[in-house]
């Protein structure tokens, strides 16, 4: 008994079909704020001295001062999420 070889591995052609299903963004599509930008904008909102919305449950994450410092951060007042 002899084996045939063909030169083409099995895997190969599943892998690329695989690639072939997976979604393609272009570079530059937006796809939504990132957590950078969530983030940050939460800071502005608390360095305003507003209360922002909470990343996590949606309440009001209450800004927290320090002496002399200013706005340091905030807490939630529902769920106690922390930002600094």
């Amino acid at each position: 008994m002899s084996t045939l070889l063909t030169g083409r591995r099995p895997g190969v052609r599943r892998a690329r079909e695989a690639a072939d299903c997976r979604p393609r963004t272009e570079p530059g599509a937006e796809l939504g704020p990132t957590l950078a930008d969530v983030v940050s904008r939460q800071w502005e909102v608390l360095r305003a001295g507003v209360p922002a919305a909470c990343l996590v449950c949606g309440s009001e994450v209450t800004p927290r001062e320090s002496a002399g410092a200013g706005v340091v951060g905030g807490r939630c007042d529902s769920c106690g999420t922390t930002l600094s």
